[in-house]
């Protein structure tokens, strides 16, 4: 049920990473070797989800999720290149019906002509093409593709910038120029302020300030070589061929130097969260704001000789998560299973969006706002996740509930680990005749309101169309869908009618 909170509503700040993993956070995993000092502070100080689990290993999808609390086969954004459609209600929509002015600052990955989804205003472009260029077709074998291939770790290490560099220093710049205009320039309404970075996505490149604090650390190799090829799940041989790791396996230097340089920006991202804490204090804002941490999936870093995203092992769909509000709520480490979807109806919540997002919301998203004030006895403990992205022949889907998580691939056999056993997910019990009954129990859950074949037969269909509607519009004028953020000079500082010159 919606909590109903009496008194001032807090301003909200989602800050979110790209393809940050969890395990490599020394506050998620004592031997984890990324510098966050920061991000441990908020982790201390807040609400720490220790099995938070986005609901599909990859970025548009991942955060379609998120906004609209629906699972892929739901919201159909099958991967990187699909149309979000208009017509599904946001966590922006249900935020604003309780009053608040939603804003963004960085990447969103929407795909399509509607580039707000609920958001008031955009203060950056995205950094990727919001067309359907990225519109992979559904062939029946899985191929090599250079754009997600792993001879981009060849270039991992220092350097001069990069686009993720320069995009990350304008999200940076203009979220803090917006949190000093609403110091300066007091509204009635509340805030919510999605402030979204693209770092640490490969390619996995930084600068010296960052890279070089690493300088005394050694670099550990993945704890986890490659499985056994009579162990090699079909969806892990699959992805080893798109990425191209059966061609071309990266060194040991060249595996170092790509953890160290993804560390390196993860010390980056941690710098920005340092600063933009600091900001909100210094304008009296931060009391009165909810700082929210996520990613929108992590990076398997080598590990099973596994590199990105795309796969459903722990070190790819576990993420970060930190709610953060001393005044609000007492620090805790929390346990309990999440997922990205449900953080929509929460965030409503906690803005008294609660029952207009139960009402227009989804039925496999819940709100966890319980957990975050306190205890929830009757919490569903469990995240649903679906991929029908390339790299794979066949869809798959899988659930983390309990101790457990089952995988089930689409014409293929499915997997069961025992994860808090078996973290490292190497022993499958799917043939266990003990756990037949668990597994008949995780299947029903899963597939309770799914029909994989039919969810499968859009996909393909979409990724035709798609491929085919773009290139027949690629060069055409009116093809443009990418976001121009506006900025009127003339009534900016005190230039504008009623401008104070001093706070």
């Amino acid at each position: 049920m919606p909590r109903e909170h009496k008194g001032k509503k807090p301003n909200i700040i989602l800050i979110q990473a790209d393809q940050m993993a969890s395990f490599v956070l020394p506050f998620y995993n004592s031997k984890g070797q990324a510098i966050a000092p920061n991000l441990a502070k908020l982790a201390a100080e807040g609400v720490l989800f220790t099995n938070a689990y986005c609901n599909s290993p990859l970025c548009a999808p991942s955060r379609t999720c998120m906004f609209t609390g629906t699972n892929s086969s739901r919201n159909e954004v099958w991967g990187n290149g699909s149309e979000f459609s208009s017509d599904q209600p946001t966590m922006m929509h249900f935020l604003r019906h309780a009053g608040y002015r939603n804003v963004v600052s960085g990447k969103t990955h929407f795909i399509g002509a509607d580039q707000l989804h609920g958001f008031d205003k955009r203060l950056t472009t995205d950094i990727y093409p919001s067309d359907l260029s990225w519109s992979i077709d559904w062939k029946p074998n899985v191929e090599h593709r250079l754009g997600t291939s792993v001879t981009k770790l060849e270039v991992s290490g220092l350097c001069r910038t990069n686009n993720q560099i320069l995009y990350d220093a304008e999200v940076q710049f203009r979220a803090i120029e917006f949190l000093r205009y609403e110091a300066l320039e007091p509204k009635d309404s509340p805030f919510f302020l999605h402030v979204s970075y693209t770092q640490p996505h490969e390619s996995y490149q930084s600068v010296p300030r960052f890279w070089d604090l690493y300088d005394d650390i050694d670099i550990a190799l993945p704890k986890q070589g490659q499985d056994a090829e009579e162990d090699m799940h079909i969806t892990t041989r699959w992805l080893g061929i798109h990425h191209g790791i059966d061609q071309f396996p990266p060194s040991d230097d060249t595996i170092r130097a790509s953890r160290r340089a993804y560390y390196a920006m993860i010390t980056q991202i941690d710098a920005y969260v340092g600063e933009m804490v600091d900001e909100l204090k210094h304008l009296g804002l931060y009391e009165d704001t909810i700082i929210l941490f996520i990613s929108d999936h992590g990076d398997m870093m080598g590990e099973r000789n596994m590199w990105f995203k795309r796969t459903f092992y722990d070190k790819s769909v576990k993420v970060p998560l930190i709610i953060h509000n001393p005044k609000r709520y007492s620090p805790k480490v929390e346990d309990a299973i999440v997922s990205l979807a449900d953080l929509c109806p929460t965030m409503a919540d906690m803005g008294g969006g609660g029952a207009v997002a139960e009402e227009y919301g989804n039925d496999h998203s819940d709100s966890f706002l319980m957990l975050i004030e306190g205890d929830m006895p009757e919490w569903k403990d469990r995240a649903l996740m679906e991929y029908f992205g390339p790299g794979v022949e066949e869809p798959w889907v899988a659930i983390r509930k309990g101790e457990f998580k089952y995988v089930y691939t689409r014409n293929q056999a499915p997997l069961l680990f025992n994860v808090i056993e078996d973290p490292l997910e190497t022993d499958n019990l799917i043939d266990q005749g003990r756990y037949a009954k668990l597994v008949e129990e995780l299947h029903g859950i899963l597939f309770t309101g799914l029909d994989l074949d039919g969810a499968t037969a859009k996909a393909v269909k979409s990724k035709q169309t798609r491929v085919f509607l773009h290139s027949v519009l690629k060069g055409s004028e009116g093809y443009r869908w990418d976001y121009q953020p506006l900025f009127d000079a003339t009534k900016q500082y005190v230039r504008g009618p009623n401008k104070p010159a001093t706070c």
